[in-house]
């Protein structure tokens, strides 16, 4: 039920987009330095490095309640399908938001975000590769709604190394576009941004609808003349 984790890699690196405008400014302020190129691309990949480290972690935590939940049936449905239509859902109204469709509540996640927001300051203005490190820590658990809908996704995967996969490969597809913008790149006019940022809103539709698709209760068993035969000799 949850989408093939190079599809997942896809879907992080075309939701670049998204992750510059939510966490683009961060991602510059780690590299406001004045030192060279090379200096400000290690800082970069220690700070993304910590961020990624954060979403395996979350995805780990997920994957492992999904595997606790999985025994457990909501109607028709079981846990980890539930969490696999929220985690679609949330795919599609992400990516009909960001094309203009619908507007979501902005208040979504602003305690949690006021929490995280001044602990990522202090680490950030901290010296050295660790406060680098941690600031990029600090960052993963910033509120984002993509980065929830992929962790419904690691949840619905019920496994612990599947969850932690499910996220890391998600970081890993919005290095590209965080290590860009974060050594002040700024290669792509601003046409250019708009036209990779609509298809990245369509991309993730359409991987939201996948992933909604793959999670539907199924109609075979109740068909499968298996099951019926089963049934029926339970009561003999």
């Amino acid at each position: 039920m949850v989408p093939s984790l190079p599809a997942i890699l896809a879907g992080g690196f075309l939701a670049s987009a998204h992750c510059i405008g939510m966490c683009g400014g961060f991602a510059c302020a780690v590299g406001a330095a004045d030192v060279p190129l090379a200096a400000v691309m290690g800082r970069q990949f220690v700070y993304n490095t910590g961020r990624i480290f954060t979403y395996a972690f979350l995805g780990a935590v997920a994957g492992s309640s999904g595997a606790a939940l999985s025994s457990y049936l909501l109607g028709p449905i079981d846990a980890q399908q539930l969490f696999g239509l929220l985690a679609g859902a949330t795919m599609i109204a992400l990516g009909l938001s960001a094309l203009g469709l619908i507007q979501l509540p902005q208040r979504w996640g602003r305690a949690l975000g006021g929490w995280f927001s001044p602990l990522f300051a202090k680490f950030l203005n901290a010296r050295g590769w660790t406060g680098i490190f941690l600031a990029g820590l600090a960052n993963g658990f910033l509120p984002c709604g993509l980065v929830y809908s992929f962790l419904a996704l690691a949840i619905a995967s019920g496994d612990a190394l599947h969850g932690t996969l499910v996220m890391t490969f998600f970081g890993i597809g919005t290095l590209p576009a965080m290590l860009l913008v974060g050594s002040g790149a700024r290669l792509m006019r601003q046409a250019v941004r708009v036209r990779i940022h609509r298809a990245a809103a369509v991309f993730i539709v359409g991987l939201g609808c996948l992933t909604v698709w793959r999670a539907w209760p199924s109609q075979a068993a109740c068909c499968d003349p298996a099951s019926t035969i089963s049934h029926g000799a339970s009561h003999d």
